[in-house]
């Protein structure tokens, strides 16, 4: 009766496998529903950085969205109003450029942990300072998250060194001490 009873064990796991498996696949399509809407609010967001426009900026935004990669360590996360405050800081005295090039690439992902909808950017920020002129080319590659017409997170990828030492700063090896 015990071996009856593995066979049959055996051969509900054997046939329940494919499903299990199954329901684990994930797959990627830039083509659906949602996906010039998605371009749309990033490109609102994109355009409104270029024009100083904080209030349109946040509107893109849903009330929890998380905002990375802005203010210093990649770790440090900023909610809506906390980039409404850099934003309103950095046009007081800076202005943004966008690259009229700016690419966007909407993908919706079925499955696993990065499921959803998501639109890519890539683009070139110049920003130049109000006062002294001098600008800072930023190449930077934006991941942005949405739902419901929303960003709910927005992850911003730049070389944080080509904007320091454009800014000055120098890199010192450390003390051989």
């Amino acid at each position: 009766m015990r071996t009856i009873k593995m066979i049959m064990l055996f051969t509900l796991a054997v046939l329940f496998t494919p499903q299990i498996c199954s329901a684990q696949e994930i797959s990627a399509t830039m083509n659906f529903e949602n996906a010039e809407a998605n371009v749309t609010t990033v490109s609102n967001y994109v355009n409104a950085v270029q024009n100083g426009d904080v209030q349109t900026m946040v509107a893109q935004l849903a009330d929890d969205a998380k905002i990375y990669g802005l203010s210093g360590s990649f770790a440090q996360e900023m909610n809506p109003a906390q980039l409404a405050e850099y934003y309103k800081e950095s046009f007081e005295t800076t202005k943004h450029s966008i690259d009229e090039n700016t690419s966007y690439a909407p993908i919706k992902v079925t499955g696993g942990i990065n499921e959803g909808e998501w639109v890519m950017v890539w683009t070139t920020d110049t920003i130049s300072n109000k006062k002294t002129g001098q600008k800072i080319m930023i190449p930077a590659q934006v991941t942005c998250f949405l739902k419901d017409g929303k960003i709910t997170m927005m992850a911003h990828y730049y070389d944080q060194l080509n904007v320091m030492t454009s800014m000055g700063y120098t890199l010192q090896p450390p003390s051989q001490e």
